[in-house]
């Protein structure tokens, strides 16, 4: 399994990311990563040898961690009402299995949100970055599933709602 943190920071998606990982998972931090902006030059269309022309670290380690697994978890904080630049940047990087579908077949991708809000404040905005995901996983990943929000200082302050939380999503991802 991998597990994207896509905070620019790493605290409370890396924390809930650390938890969920299992020994034998990869935890990726994007923000000390360099990850380039995507040039929407549509080379990765026909030639996929290297998956993209840009050479950082998502074309040289992101991809292949990627196509090593069959479950991803994303976390990301949410800016603006909406996912962080980061994790929007990774996406835009998708675009090699975008034209090569084939290549992420069987791979089933979850997101855990996070924010200073409540669930109920941000319910709206939740649902948007659900049916945002819903939409992606129609041309790029077999299956997608939204696995909770956490409100940051709230639930992850709280220690035994925290582990309940926690212990859920374990229980989804291994069903």
């Amino acid at each position: 399994m991998l597990l994207i943190n896509c905070s620019n920071r790493e605290k409370n998606c890396f924390k809930i990311l650390d938890d969920i990982k299992n020994d034998n998972d990869s935890l990726l931090s994007l923000s000390n990563k360099n990850m380039k902006f995507c040039l929407g030059c549509d080379r990765c269309k026909n030639n996929l040898e290297n998956y993209c022309i840009l050479d950082d670290d998502i074309a040289n380690i992101v991809y292949q961690e990627m196509l090593n697994t069959n479950k991803i978890i994303i976390a990301s904080p949410m800016y603006m009402s909406n996912i962080n630049g980061i994790l929007k940047n990774l996406i835009d990087r998708m675009n090699p299995f975008y034209h090569h579908p084939e290549l992420f077949e069987g791979k089933k991708v979850y997101l855990i949100l996070t924010g200073q809000t409540s669930k109920e404040e941000n319910a709206e905005e939740i649902n948007n970055i659900i049916k945002y995901f819903e939409g992606l996983s129609e041309w790029l990943f077999d299956d997608f599933e939204f696995l909770d929000y956490f409100q940051g200082y709230n639930d992850l302050n709280n220690e035994i709602n925290y582990k309940e939380k926690i212990e859920k999503i374990k229980q989804k991802i291994n069903n």
